[in-house]
């Protein structure tokens, strides 16, 4: 069960920040004609962003518990 809770409450993360990094990087956004490979491109950067900071935070706590384990 907590595992299944930080599995849901890491997608709510992932998705909020990408959602909202995907909405501040096209808000001025024209309708020029490069203005779809730009929106692909930052919907793409948005998520590897969140994914990156949430894989890196996960990593993290891991090692810290390796490393208390380690200390014993």
């Amino acid at each position: 069960m907590r595992k299944a809770l930080k599995i849901a409450g890491s997608t709510v993360f992932v998705l909020f920040l990408s959602g909202s990094l995907f909405y501040c990087m096209v808000a001025g956004a024209g309708t020029g004609a490069g203005a779809l490979a730009y929106v692909i491109m930052a919907a793409v950067l948005s998520v590897l962003i969140s994914v990156t900071l949430c894989l890196g935070f996960h990593y993290i706590r891991r090692l810290k518990k390796l490393l208390k384990e380690i200390k014993g």
